[in-house]
């Protein structure tokens, strides 16, 4: 059988015959495609958007015991936080760095 192409508005089809409730063999045989590419493309269509705001501006404060951490701040409010990073990947302090918070934690973040 021949590939055949995701074109955009295949795309949007199933993205709109998966929301209004069919299953994903019905899916498929109403678009043509086989049930894992129109599940992968579903996938993929419901990808959020990464919003550059959830990007912050910190500064390193310093190194932990941890070599895969290091202290930081943010000048626009209170309060530390630890960033993970790389052991050889190390920053002055008080050197800008980007930072973006890591999901389920309160003072964690990564950088970016």
């Amino acid at each position: 059988m021949k590939n055949k192409k995701v074109m955009p508005r295949h795309r949007s089809e199933i993205v709109q015959l998966r929301n209004e409730g069919n299953t994903w063999p019905q899916v498929a045989k109403l678009v043509g495609f086989s049930r894992a590419t129109v599940q992968k493309v579903y996938k993929e269509e419901q990808k959020p958007e990464v919003v550059e705001s959830l990007i912050l501006e910190a500064r390193v404060l310093g190194p932990v015991p941890n070599p895969r951490l290091m202290r930081i701040y943010f000048e626009d409010r209170e309060g530390v936080g630890v960033c993970v990073k790389k052991p050889f990947n190390n920053h002055p302090s008080k050197s800008k760095i980007l930072v973006k918070k890591v999901d389920g934690e309160e003072n964690l973040y990564r950088l970016v």
